[in-house]
């Protein structure tokens, strides 16, 4: 039992990006998710986007510029190609996973339970960084959230469902500052089974490592919730489409350099 508890251990980093980072300038997220493990070799998978080629295009010629050397695109548009050999044989050969932006329900509905996503659980393990902008980001944890922006705090706008879970008990929001999504992650962290959350601004990204440090690294602000210390929620006796008030929400503002320790759920004091 401990053999194979060792075995489940994540050796790798998970790179959480609010979303559009920089890819033509400095590069600033994307550079330091490949020097995490100095990656030579990545998987993209742009599953989540309409326009997956396109975007796959601009980020294969971001990583190319960054000096990785194999660059492999994973353009999976159906479910079945999620368990093709070429697909779980190049996850399985890179330092980096990659998933870009889009809708992370199509990403999950296309990808849950694949190979593709056996084998980039089993990177993580073994030591790769596995990184993930906006839809990417969003759909690392599990339970997964989705919908509920121009009404958040309206209950039942929000909406959630089953992620790909390589982080637990977080929940994981992007474009947070941008487009005004704190109303829905805290309807969300009253009303469901995670009480913890990160928002990520764009262009930001928190880096976790194995040992549940974070760090945060980009031009923005990364925020933390924590509703276990609520005092006062009306959710559950508003009906559907009334607005909610709490009070008692744990908020932290977290900028470029700051250590957090997701598991105790404190900054990281130097």
């Amino acid at each position: 039992m401990r053999q194979r508890e060792k075995s489940r251990v994540r050796r790798g980093y998970l790179v959480l990006i609010g979303g559009a980072e920089d890819r033509t300038g400095r590069k600033e997220v994307l550079r330091r998710t490949v020097e995490l493990n100095n990656a030579r070799t990545v998987s993209i998978i742009p599953s989540a986007s309409r326009q997956a080629p396109d975007l796959a295009r601009q980020y294969a010629r971001a990583f190319r510029s960054l000096g990785l050397r194999t660059v492999h695109t994973l353009d999976i548009r159906r479910r079945w190609e999620a368990d093709r050999d070429r697909h779980a044989e190049c996850v399985a050969g890179s330092d980096l996973v990659f998933f870009t932006g889009g809708d992370q329900v199509r990403l999950v509905r296309l990808l849950w339970g694949s190979r593709v996503i056996e084998e980039t659980r089993r990177a993580l393990r073994r030591g790769a960084t596995v990184a993930g902008s906006s839809a990417g980001a969003a759909a690392a944890s599990d339970p997964m959230l989705y919908d509920g922006q121009l009404k958040g705090l309206h209950k039942g706008r929000v909406r959630h469902s089953r992620g790909f879970g390589f982080i637990r008990g977080i929940t994981i929001d992007t474009h947070f500052v941008h487009r005004n999504r704190i109303g829905r992650l805290a309807q969300f962290l009253v009303s469901s089974r995670n009480d913890r959350g990160i928002g990520l601004s764009e262009d930001t990204a928190m880096i976790i490592g194995p040992g549940g440090i974070g760090e945060v690294v980009g031009r923005g602000t990364v925020i933390v919730l924590n509703s276990q210390k609520l005092r006062f929620s009306d959710y559950k006796s508003k009906a559907l489409d009334e607005p909610i008030s709490l009070e008692g929400l744990q908020l932290g503002l977290l900028s470029a350099g700051i250590r957090f320790n997701t598991r105790r759920w404190s900054v990281v004091k130097s």
